[in-house]
């Protein structure tokens, strides 16, 4: 059986005539007001809870996975980094090695010139 609003006023005033106009109005509002199919029980928040609860294990134990996975992949990359720079600063130690070689031999060739400059100027 259904209850109407008319059912409740019914009871409101009954409770009202009894209990008074304020105890009245706490008792219909703890009342709900809503048919007792549509209300949730302890039996439904107890299941719906242990339904959350197996929902965020599994996605706490995705979440690991994933972590796991990108940590894998981040420390591929960085090894490969690692390897890049050194072939990096192998270029680097080779470009500054010939840089040394040709600055040697421009000075070696600047105090040659500079040399057979001076014992022509002082053989004239």
């Amino acid at each position: 059986m259904a209850i109407t609003n008319s059912d409740r006023r019914d009871l409101f005033n009954r409770l009202e005539e009894t209990l008074g106009q304020s105890a009245a109005n706490t008792v219909m509002e703890l009342l709900p007001d809503q048919p007792a199919s549509q209300l949730v029980t302890r039996v439904d928040m107890h299941a719906n809870t242990t339904m959350l609860r197996g929902e965020m294990a599994e996605l706490r134990s995705e979440l690991r996975g994933e972590m796991a996975d990108l940590r894998v992949e981040l420390r591929g990359e960085v090894a490969s980094l690692h390897g890049r720079m050194d072939k990096f600063e192998g270029h680097i130690d080779s470009a500054i090695a010939d840089v040394k070689v040709t600055t040697q031999r421009l000075f070696a060739g600047a105090i040659a010139a500079n040399v057979v400059a001076l014992v022509t100027a002082l053989s004239t």
